[in-house]
């Protein structure tokens, strides 16, 4: 069990190190596009969202893979519902209220939100491929 769980950590330290390089190029390319070395507070806040709804989204995940397969898709559903909402209102009040580079906000968001979501895509499917491992009797 123990090796299991550093194994599971590894393999978290392997996906956060890619979607940590991938939002490092992200923003260089950011950087070196605009021709300065600086970034608005506007690109920043949409990584932070974005972040905030994997981290959410993680937290989901891990809750509803400890139901059964009826409740795992109507849990998994309702969180993405409720994300998704969530989102959509955050990213409305940022826009309606402080920002001032539309582009930099929305590209940063939805860059960060695709990389998220692939990530998290991915993170399920070897979740439950394990856990459809773990279900298979020994010869």
């Amino acid at each position: 069990m123990i090796t299991r769980f550093k194994r599971q950590i590894r393999n978290l330290r392997i996906e956060f190190t890619l979607l940590g390089a991938l939002s490092l190029l992200f923003i260089l390319f950011t950087m070196l596009q605009k021709g300065e070395y600086h970034f608005g507070p506007d690109l920043i806040a949409g990584c932070i969202l974005s972040v905030t709804n994997a981290f959410l989204g993680y937290v989901f995940i891990e809750r509803a893979f400890r139901m059964n397969n009826n409740l795992f898709m109507l849990f998994s559903l309702a969180a993405m519902t409720v994300r998704f909402f969530l989102m959509i209102a955050a990213v409305a009040v940022f826009l309606i209220t402080t920002t001032t580079n539309v582009v930099e906000f929305v590209g940063s968001f939805m860059a960060f939100y695709s990389a998220f979501l692939i990530a998290e895509v991915l993170h399920i499917n070897k979740k439950t491929d394990q856990i459809k491992l773990e279900k298979v009797p020994a010869r």
